[in-house]
């Protein structure tokens, strides 16, 4: 099973990101707990997410949201960790 380790990230409307850099699929929880798997994520996008110098929500909505295919999960995150 794949375990994928979640950042927090400073957000008003994001907690955490994570990557899973062979699938290139990007996982974001939101503050209401939600989390949501984004696919063919180019690891450069990641990177950008996780950098501490970026707007993390204003670039999520601007890069990632509407250009990549997702799915909600029923998954949690854990300690920091999410089983999707």
């Amino acid at each position: 099973m794949t375990v994928i380790t979640m950042h927090p990230v400073k957000s008003s409307q994001i907690l955490s990101v994570g990557y899973d850099p062979k699938l290139e699929i990007l996982y974001v929880e939101f503050t209401n707990w939600n989390v949501y798997e984004y696919y063919n994520v180019p690891g450069e996008v990641s990177a950008v997410m996780l950098s501490p110098s970026t707007s993390v929500g204003s670039y999520f909505y601007k890069e990632i949201k509407g250009k990549f295919e997702y799915k909600k999960l029923e998954s949690k995150v854990n300690n920091g960790m999410l089983k999707p």
